[in-house]
């Protein structure tokens, strides 16, 4: 066992202290990735998280330093240290990606009301194309209508991006009209959320993989 051949002494301080040091820096990401996954979605925000690919790739880094200490056990002399390290680094990854998936389902849940409050929006669209046999050139054409309590927490509904005409029919699978909201995780990942009226939904597109959020779909780039 590796205990038995090297760690017996000055184990437990290097392990303390390695799991103290990447215990911590867990607990930060851990903290940073679901409180701004909060803040992004509560209305306080812009429904983007650019640093959240940042907590992604240092919990990458944890796991090379993983894979980099287990070589370490091989050698006698940093046995005992590799092993210390190789536990804290495994902590740090363990808490990001708790961290990571928990702050998926807050921004989960969040589009999720963000489609509900839309509604009134989508409506008015239609209403629109109904009435004049077209969809409308831009949003400001119309007169939304909504209801009591509309209003999503901290602020009004983000300004999503409006695509009439040949740029949907062409670029978004065929659609009259789409809506699109910028949702970006880091400086490398163009999340986005977007309304199609065909509801024809792909699998894959527009760079990710799409999942349905009510009558919407969020790509995950």
């Amino acid at each position: 066992m590796v205990f038995d051949l090297d760690c017996q002494q000055g184990f437990q301080s290097k392990l303390l202290t390695s799991l103290a040091g990447f215990g911590v820096l867990g607990l930060l990401l851990g903290g940073y990735t679901i409180g701004s996954g909060y803040l992004s979605v509560s209305g306080y925000g812009d429904w983007g998280v650019p640093g959240q690919e940042l907590v992604v790739w240092i919990c990458l880094l944890g796991m090379v330093i993983m894979a980099i200490s287990l070589f370490g056990l091989f050698l006698s002399k940093i046995r005992c240290s590799a092993m210390a390290i190789f536990l804290g680094s495994g902590l740090m990854v363990a808490l990001s990606l708790v961290s990571l998936k928990s702050a998926d389902a807050i921004r989960l849940q969040g589009f999720e009301r963000l489609s509900q409050e839309a509604a009134p929006l989508v409506a008015a669209i239609y209403a629109y194309n109904e009435e004049f046999g077209h969809p409308p050139e831009s949003l400001d054409e119309l007169q939304v209508n909504f209801p009591p309590g509309h209003s999503i927490k901290g602020g009004e509904l983000p300004d999503f991006e409006y695509y009439p005409g040949y740029i949907a029919t062409e670029h978004y699978h065929g659609n009259p009209w789409i809506l699109r909201l910028e949702t970006p995780t880091g400086p490398l990942r163009w999340d986005q959320f977007l309304y199609y009226p065909m509801q024809n939904y792909p699998t894959m597109g527009h760079g990710g993989w799409f999942e349905k959020v009510g009558d919407w779909a969020y790509v995950h780039e």
